[in-house]
């Protein structure tokens, strides 16, 4: 479930049961096999992703989960995931925190600091948007809640690594295990499948999952051009 990579890269999700979309123009994805297998790393020097979530609806309330690596320091809010157009929800780290941006949805001005990051330390992070309330989970427990708009919806353009310019502000961690569903999962959801991979047909409200398995460890993979979307809606 872990793995290394640095490159400049662009992911596109798919709404097609285990598609791939190759793009042009892109340096070979870098693998290292770590423990439960791939993993997908950014190294802090411009390296990010652009992401789409192909949704028929709105994601209005919504659970977004991820483990990921503190790998190195970063400024005060280098990012890990951000709303493409600015507008929406950002989620960034510093050498010791975790980071959120949240008033697009409604919720206070200014970057809030729900938890730590220790570094060099597997954490499964989960954000949970229910109604009028966002939850922040570490390793399954709560550890902030925050008001938002009830209607707040999640942007389903996004970018992994750096800010909406795609040039500054890069992340040093390493990230797996990507779920985006357009539902509330609970805590006892959140605990029961944060270690197991999961049949996406299980839900339908997944809307994207990213295992990052797919390469060859240990060296360039010049024919890896992009990143399975496992989701099937």
């Amino acid at each position: 479930m872990r793995i290394v990579f640095t490159i400049l890269f662009l992911i596109i999700f798919s709404n097609t049961s285990w598609s791939q979309t190759t793009l042009p123009q892109l340096q070979s994805l870098q693998y290292n096999d770590i423990n439960f297998g791939n993993a997908l790393n950014f190294n802090g020097t411009n390296t990010y992703g652009v992401g789409q979530v192909y949704v028929n609806d709105s994601i209005v309330d919504f659970t977004i989960e991820f483990w990921i690596k503190n790998t190195g320091a970063d400024g005060s809010n280098d990012r890990v995931f951000s709303a493409y157009d600015n507008i929406g929800l950002h989620i960034a780290k510093n050498t010791t925190h975790l980071k959120l941006q949240i008033s697009d949805l409604g919720g206070i001005t200014g970057w809030q600091t729900p938890g730590t990051l220790e570094s060099n330390q597997w954490i499964h992070i989960a954000l949970v948007k229910n109604a009028a309330v966002l939850t922040v989970y570490k390793n399954a427990n709560s550890i902030a809640t925050y008001a938002v708009s009830a209607t707040a919806q999640l942007p389903t353009l996004f970018r992994l690594g750096s800010n909406v310019d795609g040039i500054g502000e890069n992340g040093n961690f390493t990230i797996d295990e990507l779920r985006i569903w357009n539902s509330v999962r609970t805590r006892t959801d959140i605990q029961k499948y944060m270690y197991a991979n999961i049949d996406p047909n299980l839900n339908a409200a997944l809307k994207l999952y990213y295992r990052f398995d797919q390469g060859d460890a240990g060296g360039a993979n010049p024919l890896e051009l992009g990143l399975y979307n496992s989701a099937i809606n």
